[in-house]
């Protein structure tokens, strides 16, 4: 985490530097927790519950009109999740029945993504006589994932094994998703202001790879005589995340 914030302070210290000459811009600090679970598409993956994550970051706005204004910036987001599918797994190792078995693997994951969203901004006016503003948000984010920690229980009949754990590769590193969101901001000063919001992402990208360079160890979905990266790829799975985020702008 220590490294994640570093490189959310530099990539800070860059855009100040580098957009200091207008006077549209601010900038800020944000953090707040995120509420997680598992979609697909195909079925596949079937979410078991919500997990708490955590983004931190810096932002960005420029207002091109008076109650309008384009937001980007760089998050750190710390995202968790749960989900079970079907999957053939050789349990010679554990058990003398057979080779390979067809079972379910509960999964437990947790990454770190950073995260350029890309947002348009809609401000109302002054509301009444507080120095408050409702505003409400809508675009994407792209980033990149940096590491998928799993850790598998497969589970057959009585059997339980919790040994397995996902190939390096496994997992697309590359991150986009949808996003909308609505909150409040309130001046203290001239140029100072707090804000508080929610936000919900839903991703557009398959979290699970399709093969070439990198590719997966699902038996079942990947089964046949095929080589592993010459296999379709069935598995689906996308993230959905409600956020609440508070910060400043400067």
């Amino acid at each position: 985490m220590k490294k994640s914030l570093l490189i959310v302070g530099l990539l800070l210290a860059m855009s100040l530097t580098a957009s200091a000459q207008y006077k549209g811009f601010s900038f800020g600090f944000k953090l707040g927790p995120s509420f997680d679970w598992t979609g697909s598409k195909t079925g596949a993956a079937v979410n078991q519950g919500t997990k708490t994550g955590f983004d931190v970051g810096v932002v960005a706005e420029y207002y091109f009109a008076e109650n309008y204004a384009i937001v980007t910036g760089v998050s750190v987001d710390f995202l968790r999740g749960q989900y079970n599918f079907e999957d053939m797994r050789n349990i010679s190792a554990i058990d003398t029945i057979a080779d390979y078995q067809l079972g379910t693997v509960g999964r437990q994951f947790k990454t770190t993504v950073y995260e350029i969203p890309l947002m348009l901004k809609m401000v109302t006016p002054q509301l009444g006589n507080l120095p408050l503003r409702a505003y409400a948000q809508v675009g994407g984010a792209f980033g990149y994932t940096q590491r998928v920690k799993v850790m598998d229980t497969f589970t057959l009949g009585d059997l339980k094994d919790t040994d397995f754990r996902a190939t390096k590769g496994e997992y697309n590193p590359f991150h986009a998703s949808l996003r909308i969101g609505a909150g409040a901001e309130y001046t203290l000063l001239e140029t100072t202001r707090v804000f508080a919001g929610l936000y919900f992402s839903h991703d557009f990208l398959n979290s699970i790879s399709r093969g070439g360079l990198v590719s997966s160890n699902y038996e079942k979905y990947y089964g046949g005589d095929k080589d592993l990266g010459e296999r379709d790829l069935k598995l689906n799975v996308l993230q959905n995340r409600i956020g609440i985020e508070v910060g400043i702008f400067f």
